[in-house]
């Protein structure tokens, strides 16, 4: 299973992950599953981080697909983690196709950049606003 997510209700959030090989067919099958969560909206921020990902299989057909046929709503906040060339390259091509689409994503090569960009951390009262207890774990195959 190259792909899990938590959803954090409280923060309109979903943290994704991915790593080792991840294909078309299973990303797709992440965002498939993410769709179908009862306590997913589309209006959800997303933090998606592939530094743990060896190797992307996605064209750029798949990956123009993928942005036509987002799960979340226009202009919602996503950011891809992409610490390595391929990762970063890739990602830049999703944004490209979200941005045609009217998302808002952001490639970032660092977690702390890519929460900073989601205001993750601009909470006024000064608390950490990653300490959501109410969350919703999913995998997907």
């Amino acid at each position: 299973m190259p792909t899990t997510y938590v959803l954090c209700p409280s923060q309109r959030l979903v943290r994704s992950r991915a790593f080792g090989v991840l294909t078309e067919a299973e990303s797709w099958a992440h965002y498939t599953g993410l769709s179908e969560d009862p306590e997913f909206h589309p209006t959800f921020r997303q933090l998606c981080d592939l530094s743990e990902v060896t190797e992307l299989e996605a064209s750029s057909q798949f990956l123009r697909d993928l942005a036509r046929k987002s799960v979340f709503a226009t202009g919602t906040r996503r950011a891809f983690v992409a610490p390595t060339a391929l990762q970063f390259g890739l990602a830049r091509m999703l944004q490209v196709f979200c941005d045609l689409e009217g998302s808002e994503v952001g490639v970032f090569l660092s977690e702390e950049e890519a929460e900073a960009w989601l205001g993750l951390n601009d909470r006024a009262d000064g608390s950490d606003a990653d300490a959501a207890p109410e969350q919703s774990e999913g995998v997907t195959p």
